[in-house]
């Protein structure tokens, strides 16, 4: 169960992000209603994770709620917050990747997998501090945020090391413990 509500975040974040690429009129309220999902999902996920840290949930929590009220002022207020969309966006991509890359280095995942999701960051912040024209900003959003779900996803599944040296997820975990134990 643990491992289907990690990856429910980077699947939805595959769904908009390829949903952007192929809509180059990409409208503010789709964009409002995927933060408020997001968010949502994310506030859930936070408070009912039991390895998180007091400090580690209340983190996410804040971060969720301030996308929460960015999808909010998207679908109260679009047209105000268009010029603000690549912050928005970067932003978001930056966070959820920082803080992907923070557990993967709380939880020892190998190291391929630490510096594949550290591109994320860096795209984020160029979302955020390069001058996009309009026709290419949506796609380069979208393939953004589709990256960085692909490159959480992976790290998932195949990233975290487990005791006896294997991928977590390898099937060889209930039977190595049988021997060791």
């Amino acid at each position: 169960m643990k491992r289907i509500r990690r990856n429910i975040s980077p699947l939805f974040l595959i769904a908009i992000g390829a949903w952007m690429v192929l809509n180059q009129n990409a409208s503010m309220t789709v964009l409002g209603i995927a933060a408020l999902v997001l968010s949502t999902l994310g506030i859930t996920l936070s408070v009912t994770d039991k390895e998180s840290t007091k400090t580690s949930k209340g983190l996410h929590v804040g971060l969720n709620g301030v996308l929460a009220a960015a999808g909010a002022w998207m679908l109260i207020s679009p047209l105000t917050l268009t010029k603000y969309l690549k912050y928005i966006l970067g932003g978001i991509v930056v966070i959820y990747a920082l803080l992907t890359l923070r557990r993967m280095f709380r939880f020892k995942y190998r190291m391929g997998f630490k510096i594949a999701e550290a591109v994320p960051v860096a795209l984020g912040a160029g979302l955020m501090l390069i001058p996009l024209g309009e026709d290419i900003f949506t796609p380069a959003a979208g393939g953004v945020m589709a990256l960085t779900g692909v490159v959480t996803l992976a790290g998932n599944l195949f990233g975290k090391k487990k005791m006896n040296g294997e991928p977590a997820g390898s099937g060889n975990e209930k039977q190595k413990g049988a021997e060791q134990g």
